[in-house]
C-alpha cells in the first residue's frame, strides 16, 4: 500500500471548505465534474506509462477527498443530505492510503466544524458526532486490512520459498542422489558376484545393496510428498 502523506488530505479538505465560502460556490459541481474529468484523463495517461503509475494513489485520495467534501460543503456543510459520503470517504482513504490519512482528514472536519456556519446548531453537532464515531472504526478497518495484505505476502513469500525447495529437492534426487546410489550399487553388485569373497560377506552386501534401494526409494517419496 503507498502511503500518502496526511497533509495532503488536510490540504484538499480545507480546499473544499474555502471554495463553498467563497463566491465559486456556485460552481461547486461544476468543480467536482471537472475534477472528475481531470481524473479520468489522469487515470488513461497512467495505464499508458505517461504519468508514473506511483501518482495512482495520490490521484485517488485527492481526486476522492476534494469531490465528496465539495459536494458536502457546497450542500449545505455538516447539515448536506450527502454528509453521509464522509464515512466512505473515510474507509475509502484508509484502504487507498492509511488509517492516518483518514485520521487526519476526520480531525480536519472537527476543527472546520468549529468555524463553519450553522443552520442548526445541533443537528451539525449530530453530525459531526457521528463521523468522530466512526472514524476509530475505520482505522480499526484499516489496520486488519493492513493486516491481511501483510499475511498476504507473507503467504506468497513462503509459497515460493516452497516451491523452490521442491525444485532443488527434485534436482538432488533425480540428479547428484541417483547418481551416487546407482555407482554405489554397482561397486556392490560387482563385489557380489566377485568369486573370492565369502559367503557371510555377500550376504551383508546384498543387505547392503537392498538398504540403498530403499533409501532411493524413500528419496523419491520425499519428493512426492513436498
Amino acid at each position: 500500500m503507498q502511503f500518502v502523506s496526511p497533509i495532503l488530505g488536510i490540504v484538499t479538505v480545507v480546499a473544499a471548505f474555502l471554495i463553498s465560502v467563497s463566491p465559486l460556490a456556485n460552481y461547486g459541481l461544476q468543480i467536482a465534474a471537472l475534477t472528475m474529468v481531470i481524473y479520468v484523463g489522469a487515470s488513461f495517461l497512467i495505464r499508458k506509462r505517461i504519468l508514473s503509475v506511483d501518482l495512482k494513489v495520490t490521484l485517488d485520495v485527492v481526486i476522492f477527498s476534494l469531490t465528496i467534501s465539495l459536494l458536502i460543503f457546497t450542500t449545505g456543510g455538516f447539515a448536506s443530505p450527502v454528509f453521509f459520503l464522509s464515512y466512505f470517504l473515510l474507509f475509502g482513504v484508509t484502504l487507498f492510503s492509511s488509517p492516518i490519512t483518514a485520521t487526519a482528514i476526520t480531525i480536519t472536519f472537527a476543527l472546520l466544524f468549529i468555524v463553519a456556519p450553522k443552520a442548526d446548531f445541533w443537528m451539525d453537532l449530530l453530525q459531526i458526532g457521528s463521523l468522530l464515531a466512526i472514524a476509530p472504526l475505520s482505522v480499526l478497518f484499516g489496520r486488519q486490512y493492513l493486516k491481511v495484505l501483510a499475511d498476504k505476502k507473507m503467504i506468497t513469500g513462503l509459497n515460493q520459498k516452497v516451491q523452490k525447495d521442491k525444485v532443488d529437492v527434485t534436482e538432488w534426487t533425480e540428479g547428484d542422489f541417483r547418481r551416487r546410489l546407482l555407482r554405489i550399487q554397482e561397486y556392490l553388485q560387482k563385489l557380489g558376484e566377485d568369486p573370492t569373497i565369502g559367503l557371510d560377506k555377500k550376504e551383508r552386501i546384498n543387505s547392503l545393496y537392498r538398504q540403498i534401494y530403499d533409501l532411493f526409494l524413500s528419496g523419491r517419496n520425499l519428493e512426492k510428498k513436498i
